[in-house]
């Protein structure tokens, strides 16, 4: 009776696994994770994601080396580094492609690796969803002479990637914008023209829209507000003068030799049917006629960007 009760103690011993971890040979060994998964949730393609794990193990046998290899389908693995140690250099980051070995003893040996690093790095080529796996953990012993590989352990991996779209409007003069008379303010962000009389004016800026995403069809979308006289050129006036109707804007999109017609309602300028990051330049013009009066007016131009997965 003595020898069965201290046969289960032992037996419970080598079989001890936290969350996270199997043993496939519990006579010879076991391992430990903290945390017990790796979870990466992706909003930004420009950011590099990283969680480090702390991996313990103990291995009986006579010559050993342990090793890791990560498991994953639906994204390249060559996207998914590991390193070891407490805040690597970015230059000691591996791809995660093959079996990668993470140290070696000899004899029974209590293993304590204090830091592995698993860094994932975004592409805008990797669909909308979410994608699990396992980093496999396993041994090479060498016993009498024969060689055995036992896998010892996984860790989950899981990659979640949100639907993910930006778009940034950048503006550059063509030449040195005249200093307006009241002081309007020239942004970045803004178009202006400078109308000397009645006829076909383009913007005194180069327009350009950037837009990233991992969306499969998208489209861009402008729509206009009505030119209304500057507030401070109110001043100087005696009566109010008529705004500009939206319609007499237009913009030229990136090689496209005809114009369209902007409105108070969105109009589409742009669609796409891939991912990607994309720069298209953008001229507008703006179309007036006697009606028109002499002033300083502003309005504004807002971008609506949707897209499908």
């Amino acid at each position: 009776m003595k020898r069965l009760v201290l046969l289960l103690e032992v037996f419970s011993l080598i079989i001890l696994v936290t969350p996270g971890g199997f043993s496939q040979n519990s006579e010879k060994a076991f391992m430990s994770f903290s945390p017990s998964s790796i979870e990466f949730t992706v909003d930004s393609i420009s950011k590099v994601y990283t969680q480090q794990v702390d991996v313990s193990s103990f291995i009986e046998a006579e010559d050993w080396e342990l090793f890791c290899e990560l498991n994953i389908t639906g994204i390249p693995k060559e996207r998914i580094f590991f390193a070891l140690g407490i805040n690597p250099f970015d230059t000691f980051y591996t791809p995660f492609n093959s079996r990668v070995r993470l140290t070696r003893g000899g004899k029974s040996k209590l293993v304590f690796i204090p830091r592995l690093n698993i860094r994932y790095k975004p592409n805008w080529l990797d669909d909308p969803g979410v994608y699990q796996g396992n980093i496999m953990f396993s041994y090479r012993s060498i016993s009498k002479g024969k060689e055995e590989l036992v896998i010892l352990a996984s860790l989950p991996i899981t990659i979640t990637i949100k639907p993910i779209f930006s778009v940034t409007v950048l503006s550059e003069p063509k030449r040195k914008v005249r200093k307006y008379q009241n002081d309007i303010d020239i942004t970045p962000d803004s178009v202006s023209f400078l109308v000397p009389k009645p006829g076909e004016w383009m913007a005194e800026e180069d327009l350009v829209l950037k837009i990233n995403t991992n969306y499969k069809n998208w489209i861009v979308q402008c729509r206009a507000t009505e030119l209304v006289e500057y507030e401070e050129s109110k001043k100087y006036k005696n009566r109010i003068i008529p705004p500009i109707p939206p319609n007499y804007l237009y913009v030229k999109v990136g090689n496209n030799s005809s114009l369209l017609q902007l409105s108070n309602s969105y109009v589409t300028i742009l669609a796409g049917d891939k991912k990607g990051e994309f720069t298209v330049p953008l001229d507008f013009i703006l179309k007036t006629d006697g009606s028109v009066l002499a002033g300083e007016y502003m309005g504004s131009i807002t971008f609506l960007f949707q897209g499908g997965k």
